[in-house]
């Protein structure tokens, strides 16, 4: 449990602000709405003790795999628009599942729905397994009668997000490879090359070329507390200050970044970030559209539906930005108006539910919309590969240029010599 902070609307559409305890930023909301509140703003404020102390003492579940997921998202989906009973199809499912996780879940998930709960409320207690969008999306789908054409919606959801995932791994591959290569060569070169070339080079006359002397004093650094035994205490000291001054900033960081004021200006910095903030705008679009796209095919409320992509998008800005579209339609304008308004939402995501809305086609305006952003985030992702490789190749060779440099220019320099005597 925490404590959110939120600004709404009452019934005479005054403002008023005040502070709430809820689980989640979607339980917030969905209080203000029993109260009568059109939710403007929830923000974070802190967690109660008492959760602050579960979350340290409490064993966390662990988390089910995103393709085990939407493997048992299509099987259910399958499942209910067969007819088969909700229970009975559950438990088979259970049986077949792999991962224990999701076994357990749906095992408790059984008995729940056994006791008269409704399954989203049964699946709402597994937040390790259902997220916010699934739970709602299941919600969307029981009230509308149309749960397996819901269902089969979401797996194409979940099935994007996991190909822009493994797009996003598979283009970070090779500079990883290429990072971690260097440092083994480095720390090689460092600790078995330099020091026996070092033992020639010391017989020489004359400085030695920059590259030798850099790649000296890094065999030296390296090797300091062994060759060096008066100084190891010392030199131990100044590892150790070095090494806690690095987690302190990391600590410091990601202290910050957990706090409202952090994650805000942390979520901002993520849209401005060179090459990559262009990738991630994508990449949120195409979460939020096709989130959007999921909820309304569904047949909710275009304010409930704000309310669960708002929190299910993952950016507290834009989240900022789906309030104020919000605000928008309460006061009887469409979506695409505060859409168009935002600075982070494309013009063209603007424009196309612009003409849904005027069309009466915005189902058929977010399937497009949906099918652009998957096309943009692919198209980007194949860019940045194309520009990472070549770079971390020119990189590659420069540090082994620098290395071979750094042994032969000395022995090139020792063959002039004798030449010359």
């Amino acid at each position: 449990m925490g404590i959110y902070i939120y600004k709404a609307l009452d019934q005479q559409g005054r403002t008023v602000k005040g502070e709430i305890e809820a689980e989640g930023e979607l339980d917030a909301s969905k209080q203000l709405a029993q109260l009568g509140y059109l939710p403007i703003s929830i923000g974070f404020k802190g967690e109660t003790p008492q959760f602050f102390l579960e979350r340290f003492f409490t064993k966390k579940k662990e988390k089910v795999s995103l393709r085990c997921l939407i493997v048992f998202t299509r099987q259910f989906a399958t499942i209910v628009k067969a007819a088969v009973p909700i229970v009975e199809g559950l438990g088979v499912l259970a049986e077949q599942s792999d991962d224990e996780s999701l076994k357990e879940a749906l095992n408790h998930i059984v008995h729940d729905i056994e006791g008269g709960e409704k399954l989203s409320d049964a699946m709402a207690k597994h937040p390790n397994v259902f997220n916010d969008l699934y739970v709602n999306t299941v919600v969307a789908g029981e009230a509308g009668g149309v749960l397996d054409k819901v269902l089969l919606r979401l797996a194409n959801v979940l099935e994007e997000d996991n190909e822009t995932m493994m797009n996003i791994k598979s283009a970070f591959r090779y500079p990883i490879m290429v990072i971690v290569a260097l440092f083994v060569a480095i720390i090689i070169f460092s600790f078995k090359v330099i020091p026996e070339f070092s033992k020639i080079y010391a017989t020489l006359k004359g400085n030695l070329p920059l590259p030798t002397q850099v790649m000296i004093f890094i065999s030296h650094s390296l090797q300091g507390p062994w060759r060096n035994r008066p100084e190891i205490y010392l030199k131990i000291i100044w590892y150790l200050i070095l090494m806690g001054a690095m987690i302190g900033i990391w600590t410091t960081f990601k202290w910050f970044i957990n706090t409202p004021r952090g994650r805000y200006w942390w979520d901002g910095f993520k849209f401005r970030i060179f090459i990559f903030g262009k990738i991630y705008n994508k990449i949120v679009m195409l979460r939020f559209a096709s989130m959007l796209n999921v909820l309304y095919q569904s047949g909710l409320p275009i304010l409930h539906i704000l309310d669960i992509v708002k929190i299910t998008v993952g950016n507290v800005v834009l989240s900022q930005e789906i309030n104020s579209v919000k605000k928008d339609i309460a006061d009887g304008k469409g979506i695409s108006g505060g859409i168009l308004a935002s600075k982070f939402f494309p013009r063209l995501a603007g424009y196309m539910i612009s003409i849904g809305e005027k069309t009466g086609s915005l189902s058929l305006m977010l399937d497009s919309l949906c099918e652009y952003f998957t096309l943009e985030v692919r198209s980007a992702l194949k860019t940045l590969s194309s520009l990472i490789e070549p770079i971390m190749t020119l990189i590659l060779g420069i540090v082994v240029s620098f290395m071979a440099l750094a042994v032969f220019m000395p022995m090139w320099n020792l063959i002039r010599v004798f030449k010359q005597g």
